[in-house]
């Protein structure tokens, strides 16, 4: 979704975008595959959506501000054939096909002495390099692709399956099974419950506080897993359990292997990336920026305002200030540990709202601020059934059902 509201907004300010996608349609994470390894071209599987998977995010937080346009179901948390079919809609409604390279890798990007950037892409059909000189890169690739796989010591004795949920498609796989699942984000409980319906037991896995909200019966929390030693696992308080599968939850890393050294841009531990002014511009080269960076939600309504601010700074609308000023900011507050470097919950409200100002565009409104409280407070409090409540705005009202539960 960045890079085609990209295009969009590119074309639409007289600008010529040019939009490299790896595989053959658009899409991106929203477009399943039962594969879970490499695809047609050899090349790892991009998508990390597995079958029965619904938004985490009611409908209205799932598209474009400009774009409100959805078909299909008429609850508030969808499915991702869903998102699929709205991100088409969205492309062939604005003509955003003429833009994009498909079957195309981007290989290398670097910079030129004037400034510019060197584009060097594979066509995959032809196994072909082509070189593009661009005036600025917007790199929209996403960041739940490659796995973040924690190290722990013995897990190569392990005999059971092991996984990262990268991988993970269908819970009818662990019928019966006892199921250990490494992480209690967002994915390592909406994957457990799900899992909790065919397996025998699961095992929710965390260094956390014991969570407070109701999970299902045959799902039991327990302390991180730091070892393993055969068929045990060993937990941090030192007590051990038994499993027949290692499910591990624990989030994805962001990689850039196409940014040549000349970008100014480090990556520290996969996970902070910088300099960055905004948690978008390349603050030593001012013509990158990378849309969608923020985790862990809003995957549309952000992309959104950080491309109308960047098409506003390329139009000389809006200015950046010092070099200094964008270095400060790009700081990690002290304390800070990178793995929050870019996370945003309700932070995101006020970071619309300034780059909206900065861009010229309407920050969010009141009413989509409380629809959103309303969300958060949902998901974070009662992650097991947050889906089957309805949440929307009509005639401009905050709409919020509860579902009755037997």
């Amino acid at each position: 979704m960045s890079g085609l509201v990209s295009a969009k907004h590119l074309s639409e300010n007289n600008m010529e975008p040019i939009v490299f996608e790896k595989v053959n349609d658009i899409g991106g994470q929203w477009r399943y595959t039962d594969k879970t390894d490499v695809d047609e071209h050899g090349l790892p599987i991009h998508s990390s959506i597995y079958k029965n998977l619904r938004t985490n995010g009611p409908k209205i937080l799932m598209t474009f501000p400009d774009y409100r346009e959805f078909h299909g179901e008429n609850r508030s948390y969808i499915k991702h054939e869903t998102v699929l079919e709205y991100l088409t809609n969205f492309t062939d409604h604005f003509n955003l096909r003429q833009y994009i390279k498909f079957n195309t890798l981007v290989e290398r990007i670097s910079q030129l002495p004037d400034e510019k950037w060197r584009i060097e892409t594979r066509n995959l059909n032809l196994n072909k390099i082509e070189v593009h000189t661009c005036d600025a890169v917007m790199v929209c690739d996403g960041h739940f692709t490659k796995p973040n796989v924690p190290s722990i010591p013995g897990i190569d004795t392990f005999p059971g399956r092991t996984l990262h949920s990268h991988t993970y498609r269908r819970p009818e796989e662990f019928a019966g099974k006892t199921v250990v699942v490494l992480g209690a984000s967002f994915s390592g409980i909406d994957i457990g419950v799900e899992v909790s319906k065919y397996a025998k037991t699961v095992y929710l896995s965390h260094r956390h506080k014991k969570l407070t909200v109701e999970l299902p019966k045959n799902m039991i929390q327990v302390p991180g897993v730091v070892a393993a030693s055969g068929s045990d696992l060993i937990l941090s308080d030192s007590s051990r359990i038994k499993a027949d599968v290692f499910l591990m939850c624990t989030g994805y890393l962001y990689d850039y292997p196409f940014l040549d050294d000349n970008s100014g841009i480090t990556v520290t531990k996969g996970k902070y990336i910088h300099p960055l002014y905004k948690q978008l511009v390349n603050v030593n080269h001012p013509t990158m920026v990378f849309i969608g960076l923020p985790h862990p939600g809003f995957p549309f309504v952000v992309p959104y305002v950080q491309v109308r601010y960047f098409v506003s700074l390329l139009r000389g609308k809006a200015k950046l200030p010092s070099r200094d000023v964008m270095l400060k900011e790009s700081e990690l507050p002290p304390g800070t540990p990178v793995s929050r470097a870019h996370f945003m919950q309700r932070e995101v409200l006020d970071y619309y709202d300034n780059l909206a100002k900065l861009a010229g565009i309407q920050p969010i409104s009141k009413k989509l601020r409380h629809l959103i409280d309303i969300y958060l407070n949902d998901l974070n409090n009662n992650p097991m059934y947050f889906r089957e409540n309805e949440l929307f705005m009509r005639d401009g009202e905050v709409i919020y059902i509860q579902a009755k539960r037997s």
